[in-house]
């Protein structure tokens, strides 16, 4: 519960006197479908209905709904609530905080705490001040070195393909097709891949990204793991229950982790691997599949999976028609990159919940609108 919660509660009237098409509703009925699905399976594991992660769907439609009450759905509103809710982000961490950001080293702030919302406020502000699209790829290049020497590589991945997907679009223009466009960043992002753990391991980019690439290196872990231990545990998970669920993480029996490991090993995974350490979390902890959206469907259920495929698509679907957005294209393809990479390989943190809703709330907004929804872009 944060003061936006609250606020959102009370513009909930306000949703009732909306006019509605039948799409804007459709986040709202896949929400309460996941909500649904996340509540059955707790009452049938015996799981607290109030685990965190079955709160996520109710809380999402809230953010959704009270958003489309205070943006009337513009984008540029959007996009400012996007720089509010970053910059109360920041806030947050900087005056309270939680444990993995209380440690007294700017390095576990940026990691962990602020990385994310302070380049959501710079690219925000850049624009804002009609700085050129190359600047604003230039300040996204910038950020992603920062990140690298700071330990961070998913933002800083994040930052360098919107950074480069931006630059290639200003630079070539309508010369080459979007998806030629796609083809080299993406292309880019597995030589990013590939080359960077060569240069951390050299210690190119300073001793903390050394030692984790190091260790990390260790494991033999496959490059669509992107570093990730938990997917064995996850899958396996899932194919036990994928109806159902197993409620919460903390459920998981101690053969469901016995088959994970022998799948681990199997796609690579060193023998020697300490899973115990990594994939047995404490009871406070929600975040042991790492994933938003595959931990959601081991734990509520494939019907409770819906809600973060639904964000999937929006944060596709923002950055493939990105111009839409008009000036602030920019922002929403940070945001939906970023989207993209929280719902695979993430778990649900601060401030994500009302992004990611104001993420679908512009994405409807620019797919099923005739007439424009923003100003054009400079």
């Amino acid at each position: 519960m944060t003061g936006l919660s609250v606020i959102c509660l009370v513009a909930l009237p306000g949703f009732a006197l909306m006019s509605h098409r039948g799409v804007d509703l459709v986040p709202v009925v896949i929400a309460a479908l996941a909500w649904i699905s996340f509540l059955v399976s707790c009452v049938v594991n015996h799981v607290s209905v109030l685990w965190p992660n079955a709160l996520a769907a109710p809380a999402f439609a809230l953010y959704f709904i009270g958003f489309a009450v205070l943006t009337g759905r513009s984008v540029d509103a959007i996009a400012a609530l996007l720089a509010g809710v970053a910059v109360g982000s920041i806030g947050f961490f900087m005056f309270h905080g939680i444990e993995l950001t209380n440690t007294g080293r700017f390095l576990d702030l940026w990691k962990y705490g602020i990385a994310h919302a302070v380049t959501v406020v710079l690219v925000y502000a850049l624009i804002r001040f009609r700085a050129r699209p190359l600047v604003i790829s230039g300040a996204l290049g910038a950020l992603a070195l920062a990140s690298l020497g700071l330990n961070f590589r998913s933002h800083a991945l994040v930052c360098l393909v919107a950074a480069v997907w931006l630059g290639v679009r200003h630079v070539l223009g309508t010369r080459i097709g979007r998806g030629w466009s796609l083809a080299g960043v993406t292309g880019f992002g597995l030589l990013f891949a590939y080359y960077m753990p060569i240069a951390a391991r050299a210690g190119l980019f300073g001793p903390a990204l050394q030692r984790k690439t190091v260790e990390q290196e260790a494991t033999h872990l496959p490059l669509l793991l992107a570093g990730r231990t938990e997917p064995p545990m996850t899958f396996s998970a899932i194919a036990e229950r994928p109806l159902l669920g197993w409620g919460s993480a903390q459920h998981l029996t101690p053969e469901l982790y016995t088959r994970a490991e022998h799948l681990a090993i199997r796609i690579g995974f060193a023998p020697t691997f300490p899973y115990e350490l990594y994939w047995r979390l404490p009871v406070f902890d929600y975040s042991a599949f790492h994933s938003i959206l595959f931990g959601a469907w081991a734990e509520g259920g494939l019907i409770a999976a819906l809600l973060p495929l639904l964000i999937l698509v929006a944060c596709a679907g923002v950055f493939w028609n990105y111009r839409r957005l008009g000036q602030w294209a920019p922002l929403f393809v940070v945001v939906a990159l970023q989207g993209v990479w929280d719902l695979l390989y993430a778990p649900w943190t601060y401030g994500m919940l009302p992004e990611l809703a104001c993420l679908v709330l512009a994405y409807l907004a620019i797919h099923f609108r005739r007439t424009p929804s923003t100003t054009p872009a400079s």
